[in-house]
C-alpha cells in the first residue's frame, strides 16, 4: 500500500493505473523465458519482497529486448520468504533463488579471513552486488541488472560483451559521481587514476575483477567504512574495476536521468527514486508495446 500511494502522489492517476495493473506480468513472463533460445551468461537480481513485480518487468523488458532466455539468479534482499521461491520457480523455472538462510552462512565462511569485506557487505543489502554476485555465479562473468531498470531496444553492446573472449567492466553511466573516495587516494593506493561517474545499478563484469583482495585493502587503508552505506558499495566496485582495467561506460542511450521524459532514442531506462513513478507511467506502456508485438509476431 505505501508503494502504491507514493507512486499515486508522485505520478498522478496514469502511474497510479499502471501500478494497479502490473501484475498482470506474471501471466506473460512463463511464456516469454520459453520463446527463445537460451544464453550462456547469467543475470543477477538483488531484490525483495515489496520489489516482485518491478523485477518481473524488469526480466521481461530484457529478454524481450535480447530475443534470448537468460538464467535468472535471484539474490534475496533479506525480505523474500519461501513461498516467493516457489513463485520464481513457477514464471522462470530455470531461475536460482538464493535466500538469506543459504548465503550468509556460505559467504561468512568465505570472508572469514577478510573481515572488512565481511562488515561491508553486511551494512548494507547492496553489498551483495559486491560479494555474493561473483561467489554465486557459475561462469567467469555475469551481468547485474537492479529491478528499477528498463529495456526498450536491443542492448547489442552488452550482448556482444557476453561473447568477448577477455572482457572488460561496463557500468551505466551516473547523473555525477558519487564516489566516497577522489580518484588521487585511488592513484596514491593502487597506482591507477578511479573511474567516474560510474553506476551500479546496470553492470557487466568478468569475476575476476571483483578481488577481494583489493577491496579488502581498500578498507583497510582508506575510511570508506564510515561513509553513506548507500554509494560504499558502488565505490568499491570502481575501484575494483579501476584495477582490472578498462572500464566503459555505456552511451547515453542507457538514460540515467532525472528528466521527467524519457527521449525518444532510449535504449533502457534507470527509474531511480525520484522518478519511481516514471516506471508505471512510461516505462511499462513501452515494455508492453514490446511484448505485444513478440505476441503477435
Amino acid at each position: 500500500m505505501r508503494d502504491f500511494l507514493r507512486t499515486a502522489r508522485d505520478g498522478g492517476f496514469r502511474s497510479a493505473w499502471e501500478f494497479l495493473l502490473s501484475p498482470r506480468i506474471r501471466f506473460i513472463l512463463p511464456g516469454l523465458a520459453r520463446a527463445f533460445e537460451p544464453a550462456a551468461v547469467e543475470v543477477h537480481v538483488l531484490t525483495g519482497r515489496s520489489r516482485l513485480t518491478m523485477a518481473f518487468w524488469m526480466m521481461a523488458s530484457w529478454i524481450v529486448a535480447t530475443r534470448r532466455s537468460w538464467r535468472f539468479v535471484i539474490h534475496d534482499d533479506g525480505t523474500l520468504r519461501h513461498e516467493e521461491v516457489a513463485g520464481f520457480k513457477k514464471l522462470l523455472p530455470d531461475c536460482r533463488v538464493v535466500l538469506n538462510s543459504e548465503s550468509n552462512p556460505e559467504i561468512s565462511a568465505r570472508l572469514a579471513s577478510h573481515p572488512l569485506s565481511l562488515k561491508c557487505r553486511n551494512l548494507h543489502p547492496f553489498g551483495k552486488r559486491l560479494f555474493d554476485f561473483p561467489m554465486f555465479a557459475t561462469g567467469n562473468r555475469f551481468i547485474s541488472i537492479d529491478t528499477d531498470v528498463l529495456f526498450f531496444r536491443t542492448p547489442e553492446r552488452l550482448i556482444r560483451w557476453c561473447g568477448e573472449s577477455d572482457p572488460g567492466c561496463i557500468f551505466f553511466e551516473d547523473i555525477k559521481d558519487a564516489s566516497l573516495l577522489d580518484t588521487d587516494e585511488v592513484q596514491r593506493l593502487f597506482g591507477v587514476p578511479l573511474a567516474q561517474k560510474i553506476n551500479a545499478g546496470l553492470f557487466a563484469m568478468p569475476k575476476a575483477a571483483l578481488s577481494v583482495e583489493i577491496i579488502e585493502a581498500c578498507l583497510a587503508r582508506t575510511s570508506i567504512l564510515t561513509g553513506n552505506p548507500w554509494f560504499m558499495e558502488q565505490t568499491l566496485h570502481a575501484v575494483a574495476a579501476s584495477v582490472h582495467g578498462r572500464v566503459e561506460l555505456l552511451p547515453k542511450e542507457y538514460v540515467m536521468s532525472l528528466s521527467p521524459q524519457c527521449p525518444p532514442g532510449a535504449l533502457a531506462r534507470h527509474y531511480v527514486g525520484a522518478i519511481r513513478h516514471l516506471f508505471y507511467s512510461e516505462g511499462i506502456p513501452r515494455v508492453s508495446q514490446n511484448l505485444g508485438e513478440w505476441q503477435h509476431s
